[in-house]
């Protein structure tokens, strides 16, 4: 395809739809289209979608028809769950429509609507299986297993993502190989659930073990797992300082009565339990969680169970969710709907507890070491850069050299935001090292 062509891609929801996007974006570059920034201008926009809450579907949307709106003659394309789950919802506002089951076809179906539009006549190249994009080389995102045959009442994912399928060890390593070697200097692991993994006789544990075996790599991180699915086995691995001292372990509420209705398979009692045996073996580790604030037929005294769990839990960072129903969930047919201002409320207390908690977290790190990973200026020509700290705290500082992808130790000072504020000690070797990369800005 004619590399005069320009594609931006972009992702909503979890970091297994940014993991997908990342092969997406890898396999356009593999066909010869330039990837550029979603606020860049481009011949066609690619959007992985999410359908957890009504406020994601409402995302999706605004997104298309601001691309639209903006870009009349580009193409556009929406993939992903919310595609899965309601196609004719996007049908006016994309040109190309691909479930879950259909991404791997993307860019065939780009090419041809392209070829089609401007009568290009150019021969198609063979898309390059497991190829990596250049685009970033901080984090990358390796997806290593989808779906989930669990359903909670409230999600719709395991209606949209059906199954639990997991990449074989040896793609996950060549995978983990090349972007490494294509430079990125942390690794995520992520999936729909991915304390579920197995391939044959590896489990998560084994898997991790392997990967952690990679020659070069520098950072892993886990993305989010469940209570039930942590071992001694995969605690005892990070004995490896490699591995982020970083647990996202979902709540989604601190009530047993509301957990029941939920059908998560865990009481507060156990989950503590979880929080203790992390803790015991990673010390100063951050711990996030997710929390859905006004499921069907919580009461009062239940939300307070909920906000008395996060206080004592002493969470580094809690994502807050108004519930939101989804068609064909269990939940979208119980009894006992909260009201549209109680559950403003009780969002509102719920966001309070966790911007109080954060900062008590980000707080206990001034005046200690921690190493980062920086990422990006805050605006071009800033030359102030945003980077994420190994227990997931969001750093910033200054720098007239470029710090594009620079792993180092930093000394935390003060809290600006929701991030905070460090004083770099290896400033001129980490800026010789920025110059002999990438040049200054």
């Amino acid at each position: 395809m004619d590399a005069s062509y320009r594609v931006a891609v972009h992702a909503l929801g979890c970091k297994l739809n940014q993991a997908e996007l990342e092969t997406l974006a890898a396999q356009f570059e593999a066909r010869g289209f330039t990837v550029v920034s979603p606020r860049e201008k481009a011949d066609v926009y690619v959007i992985n979608t999410c359908t957890v809450t009504a406020e994601a579907d409402r995302k999706v949307r605004q997104w298309l028809r601001s691309v639209r709106r903006h870009n009349p003659e580009s193409l556009t394309v929406a993939t992903g769950c919310y595609v899965q789950r309601e196609p004719g919802a996007l049908a006016s506002l994309a040109d190309v429509l691909a479930d879950n089951d259909e991404k791997s076809r993307v860019v065939d179906a780009v090419e041809a609507q392209l070829r089609k539009r401007r009568g290009c006549v150019e021969e198609v190249g063979l898309m390059m299986d497991g190829c990596t994009s250049s685009r970033g080389r901080t984090r990358s995102l390796v997806m290593v297993q989808e779906g989930c045959a669990t359903p909670c009442a409230y999600c719709i994912v395991p209606l949209v993502r059906p199954g639990e399928r997991s990449r074989p060890v040896e793609e996950v390593l060549q995978t983990v190989r090349q972007r490494v070697g294509d430079g990125h200097k942390e690794i995520v692991l992520t999936g729909t659930k991915i304390g579920v993994y197995q391939d044959r006789d590896t489990t998560l544990a084994g898997l991790v073990r392997k990967v952690l075996g990679v020659p070069g790599l520098l950072r892993l991180r886990l993305s989010s797992l469940q209570p039930g699915e942590l071992s001694a086995e995969l605690l005892s691995l990070w004995e490896d300082r490699r591995l982020c001292p970083h647990f996202h372990l979902s709540l989604q509420s601190g009530s047993p009565g509301v957990l029941r209705r939920m059908g998560r398979a865990y009481s507060p009692s156990s989950y503590i339990r979880s929080l203790e045996a992390i803790r015991a073996v990673v010390p100063d580790v951050a711990i996030t969680t997710d929390v859905i604030v006004g499921f069907p037929g919580e009461s009062d005294s239940e939300f307070g169970e909920t906000v008395s769990f996060c206080e004592a839990a002493e969470f580094a960072r809690i994502h807050v969710f108004p519930y939101s129903s989804r068609p064909g969930t269990r939940a979208a047919g119980m009894e006992g709907v909260v009201a549209p201002s109680t559950m403003k409320e009780r969002v509102g207390a719920m966001s309070r507890l966790a911007s109080s908690s954060r900062e008590k977290y980000a707080r206990s790190w001034l005046g200690r070491t921690a190493e980062v990973l920086w990422e990006e200026e805050t605006k071009p020509g800033s030359h102030v850069y945003s980077g994420t700290s190994h227990n997931y705290l969001r750093l910033l500082c200054r720098s007239a050299l470029p710090l594009h992808n620079v792993l180092e130790d930093v000394t935390l000072e003060h809290l600006v935001g929701d991030a905070v504020w460090v004083r770099r000690a290896r400033e001129d070797t980490c800026g010789r090292q920025a110059e002999l990369e990438g040049g200054f800005y």
